[in-house]
């Protein structure tokens, strides 16, 4: 659980950095399952623009045991039912590969906007937890937050892309991201709140409200920065329709989840 310290500086900032949540034998056998996952054939895997570099994979809880279990760690529900004052379930669950010297920009924009406008939910009783599978540094992408900025709601912001569509999802996931601020949105706003970079150790969390304006930019490392984020939503928050977008974008099944009892891999 978060202590008050740690709750008044998630609600002020928009997020917040937790130091070693993860066991080494947790991370160690995590970067093994996501490698098997990049391998695997699923309409959740996607490519960067190279056509052959992972960006990410997504739906993770849907097809590996170990991340339906990992969405049930209490280090990681109780943190989200504490913070939205209810039981959840997952809305979505992904990797963002980030690759060594590949892994491509995410534009400055607001998770809840795709949430409201492509799955229909509600209102933003929804919080975003991350887990750095790697070291995050300033010099390999890591998420960089504009602290304070979801005190500003949901931003007038218009759709790049195509709407409708059979695969219109795609460019929900691109470099070319839908939802994407503009350049004036940015500047005035890094005016105001200045920008933070969520940078860290490999087994730490890193919370994050799903108004709060964030990207990421290029990986210009040698090394890889993999990001784990799983999408709780609260079970009185469900989306009144079936979303437009896939299922493992945005999950159907809204049972509310139960502490996982053991470790991850007892």
């Amino acid at each position: 659980m978060l202590d008050d310290a740690q709750l008044r500086e998630y609600h002020d900032a928009g997020f917040l950095v937790v130091p070693d949540v993860l066991t080494p034998r947790d991370l160690a056998g995590l970067r093994d399952e996501v490698e098997r996952l990049y391998r695997a054939d699923h309409p959740g895997r996607v490519l960067e623009k190279d056509g052959t570099t992972i960006r990410g994979v997504h739906g993770c809880h849907q097809v590996s045991e170990v991340f339906s279990r990992l969405v049930r760690l209490p280090a990681l529900l109780m943190p989200a039912e504490q913070l939205l004052a209810s039981k959840v379930y997952v809305h979505q669950s992904k990797v963002n590969a980030k690759r060594a010297l590949a892994g491509d920009v995410w534009p400055w924009h607001q998770d809840y906007i795709f949430w409201e406008r492509e799955d229909g939910m509600p209102a933003p009783l929804v919080t975003n937890v991350a887990l750095l599978l790697d070291d995050a540094t300033p010099y390999n992408g890591p998420l960089l937050f504009l602290p304070g900025s979801h005190h500003m709601g949901t931003l007038p912001t218009e759709r790049r892309g195509a709407a409708g569509g059979e695969e219109s999802w795609k460019s929900n996931l691109a470099a070319d991201l839908d939802y994407a601020l503009t350049a004036g949105q940015l500047a005035s706003m890094v005016a105001r709140f200045g920008m933070r970079a969520a940078t860290g150790s490999a087994g730490s969390m890193v919370l994050f409200d799903p108004r709060l304006v964030h990207g990421s930019g290029t990986n210009m490392s040698p090394y890889d920065r993999q990001l784990l984020i799983i999408t709780y939503n609260s079970v009185d928050n469900v989306p009144d329709e079936p979303s437009r977008r896939p299922e493992f974008l945005s999950a159907s099944d809204t049972t509310p989840l139960a502490p996982l009892v053991g470790g991850l891999w007892s």
